[in-house]
């Protein structure tokens, strides 16, 4: 029993570590994945809460993991994660069977599961927190029991940082998917294929033909056929592409998103969540790029009414497009935060607060680096 218990208590210290570190990096993501369970429940009153509960489970789970991997406060941190998955495996379990949910953000955006991969992964947990729990009173201390709220401290001081950086700045280590190097450019192998439907005049049978691949010149299958429509394949687009429009709904991605010229996106999923700081880098960065003749755009998650209106009270002179609110998180979580791309390329991003001056972004540079040949 005691070998199974350090073992288990191992391994539980390692999974609750990882599982609130990942989160506590990227504290908007956990306060994304909040507000879904929040609507899930029909609880939106609990919304502006979202953040506050995310950095709070995630700083719970690192010292529940802390405490395990290094015999911490032994009783309490077993005590602590029987609460915590007392609550959450149920949870989990009315997940799996209603998906309510599309993930339950267990480990953030570092590793997706499904519904019931998370459920089957708590009774895992749950079946190593059994001996761990029953050999809980003979866990010895490392220290005396006042002398371990030291590291208890610096533990989650050290989480709650991280937090609070991930939510000023851009997370310490980035689990998106969109970072700097990935290309959204389509495979240009992979065009739009082009249908023909003719009639045959005597049978009434159509028949669909490759529109480069018909006998068109053939003069007799002609005059016995006639042309009833054409259709067109769209070829396979990149999953990660960022699709965008323009106020009148006619898609501009390939002018944004894979403009071929250095192209600033200034990224505001809420423009009404704009800070005046924030609002007056974005001023200054459209100005720089004027002189310069260096493309920017807005690309929000806004209403064309909302986004019109703060860009006139704000004298936001940079043209607006707009793409799906969720990309954009999925993108980058400060909001605004700025982004350089080039051909579909990412080469930069940064949180608004940190984007240096304009003179002092290398693009030639990040151009080398980052853009494929």
């Amino acid at each position: 029993m005691k070998i199974t218990a350090y073992i288990s208590r191992l391994l539980l210290g390692i999974v609750f570590i990882y599982s609130g570190f990942v989160k506590a990096v990227d504290p908007w993501g956990s306060q994304f994945k909040f507000e879904d369970y929040f609507i899930a429940f029909n609880m939106e009153w609990l919304i502006p809460m979202a953040l506050v509960f995310a950095i709070l489970l995630s700083a719970a789970e690192f010292l529940i993991g802390a405490a395990f991997l290094f015999g911490i406060k032994p009783k309490l941190s077993v005590w602590s994660a029987v609460a915590f998955m007392a609550i959450f495996t149920p949870l989990t379990l009315w997940l799996a069977i209603t998906n309510a949910v599309g993930d339950c953000g267990c480990f953030g955006d570092a590793l997706i599961l499904t519904n019931w991969e998370t459920f089957y992964k708590n009774i895992v947990i749950v079946a190593l927190l059994i001996p761990v729990f029953l050999y809980r009173k003979k866990f010895g201390h490392y220290m005396s029991c006042k002398l371990e709220w030291v590291p208890v401290f610096i533990f989650a001081a050290g989480i709650v940082f991280t937090s609070f950086y991930g939510m000023r700045h851009l997370p310490v280590i980035d689990f998106l998917p969109y970072k700097p190097g990935l290309s959204m450019k389509p495979d240009s192998t992979m065009k739009d294929k082009y249908f023909v439907s003719y009639k045959d005049k005597t049978t009434g049978e159509t028949k669909e033909y490759p529109a480069d691949d018909f006998p068109w010149d053939d003069t007799t299958w002609m005059a016995n056929n006639e042309f009833v429509s054409q259709r067109v394949e769209p070829g396979p687009k990149p999953a990660n592409l960022i699709v965008a429009f323009d106020a009148e709904n006619a898609d501009v991605t390939k002018n944004v998103i894979l403009n071929p010229k250095f192209q600033f996106l200034v990224v505001a999923y809420d423009m009404e969540s704009m800070s005046d700081k924030a609002i007056e880098k974005v001023n200054a960065l459209a100005a720089d790029c004027g002189k310069d003749s260096i493309d920017i755009a807005l690309l929000t998650g806004s209403s064309i009414e909302k986004t019109d209106l703060i860009r006139h009270d704000k004298q936001i002179a940079i043209d607006a497009f707009y793409a799906d609110e969720i990309v954009l998180k999925m993108l980058i979580r400060n909001n605004p935060g700025f982004v350089l791309m080039k051909d579909g390329t990412i080469l930069a991003k940064w949180a608004w607060r940190d984007i240096p001056a304009y003179k002092d972004i290398d693009l030639k540079g990040l151009e080398q680096k980052f853009l494929k040949k």
